[in-house]
């Protein structure tokens, strides 16, 4: 009976012997708080340091830093300290378009007790003073122009829509413009027609989304031809931008439910890690769900990269095609494949799907 005490005494020293003499990490700042005073937001980002020593008997290491907001970016060693060495945590504060006071926080977490450590970081910054954009930023010779882009947005087959450029004549004599190379689903004017000098108008456009022949995202381009050159300059050219789409808001609950109905096998096609400049392809399925017959309008593919076919333009009710979509390598300038294809249909529910598709190339 002494004897099985004895041991059961001896074996409680041991493992209370051994719980304390257990290593543990601690983190020591120097100071945990940095005031950057006043600053000129003209200095874009600054930095501080935040130097620390592992005053503990293991190996220090910090898992993660997180700051309070996405201005605020912090750095740390990625490898252990040792006991007794020391450590520096770098924290950058971004005051572009911040003025004024601030005070973020910066979370450490390391294999320590407690886990969390809050360093501060807080100053004030002084606003630059912006000078004011002129109205009329563009020229083309003596007229001068808000914008040389129009984005329409959306557009519908159904309807017209217009849009307008805000102009002025900088120059000392009346002046008429002209347009050339406008595309035929456009129609340009000036009102008014004759600007005087000094004068303020507009360069009205109308979209006949109709005229188009053609569905999504869509960009055009068109020049303004001068008085006082013969022919339009390169550099007087205005864009236009648009998506153009089918306006269901008319549909009754009848026609809707006798709509097509797009389903696609995969909500992404990942291709994973392609080695070396052979195409590789993969298929995906598109299946009409609906009653009527679907319509395939347009898919839209801006890539050199990818490429995409189909056997035909239309799905029967209850049938299925598979499209199919090729990576080609060689064309990549990156290591990374992040694209997108757009499937454009009648389908009154989702007329545009969006299909990513994402590789790695080695």
């Amino acid at each position: 009976m002494i004897r099985r005490s004895t041991t059961l005494l001896l074996f409680a020293v041991l493992f209370v012997s051994g719980v304390y003499a257990q290593k543990t990490a601690k983190i020591s700042f120097l100071e945990t708080t940095h005031n950057f005073g006043s600053f000129s937001e003209k200095l874009g980002s600054v930095s501080c340091v935040f130097s620390f020593v592992n005053t503990g008997d293991a190996p220090l290491i910090i898992t993660r830093a997180t700051a309070s907001c996405g201005c605020t970016r912090p750095e740390f060693p990625m490898q252990p300290v040792a006991p007794g060495d020391s450590g520096q945590i770098k924290v950058t504060y971004n005051a572009v378009g911040r003025p004024g006071s601030f005070e973020k926080n910066i979370s450490v977490y390391a294999n320590t007790d407690p886990e969390r450590t809050t360093l501060i970081i807080k100053g004030s910054v002084i606003p630059v003073q912006r000078s004011v954009a002129p109205a009329y930023g563009y020229t083309m010779g003596t007229l001068g122009l808000k914008a040389v882009h129009v984005p329409f947005f959306e557009v519908y087959t159904n309807k017209t829509k217009v849009e307008k450029i805000d102009i002025i004549n900088n120059g000392k004599t009346p002046l008429t413009l002209e347009f050339d190379k406008v595309p035929r689903h456009l129609d340009v004017s000036v009102l008014p027609e004759t600007l005087s000098p000094g004068e303020k108008g507009r360069i009205l456009i109308t979209y006949h989304a109709d005229r188009a022949k053609d569905w999504g995202i869509r960009r055009d381009e068109f020049w303004v031809k001068l008085p006082s050159s013969d022919k339009p300059q390169p550099q007087n050219k205005i864009t236009v931008s648009a998506d153009i789409q089918e306006d269901y808001s008319g549909m009754t609950p009848d026609q809707i439910a006798k709509a097509p109905h797009l389903e696609i096998g995969n909500d992404l096609v990942d291709f994973g890690t392609i080695k070396g400049n052979t195409a590789v392809s993969k298929s995906v399925s598109l299946t009409n769900t609906g009653v009527s017959n679907l319509q395939i309008r347009k898919v839209n593919n801006e890539s050199q990269v990818v490429s995409v076919s189909l056997p035909q333009m239309s799905i029967q009710s209850g049938k299925s095609i598979d499209m199919k979509i090729m990576v080609r390598p060689s064309k990549s300038r990156s290591r990374l494949l992040n694209h997108r294809i757009f499937i454009i249909t009648n389908d009154p529910a989702r007329p545009t799907i969006s299909l990513p598709v994402v590789a790695t190339f080695e």
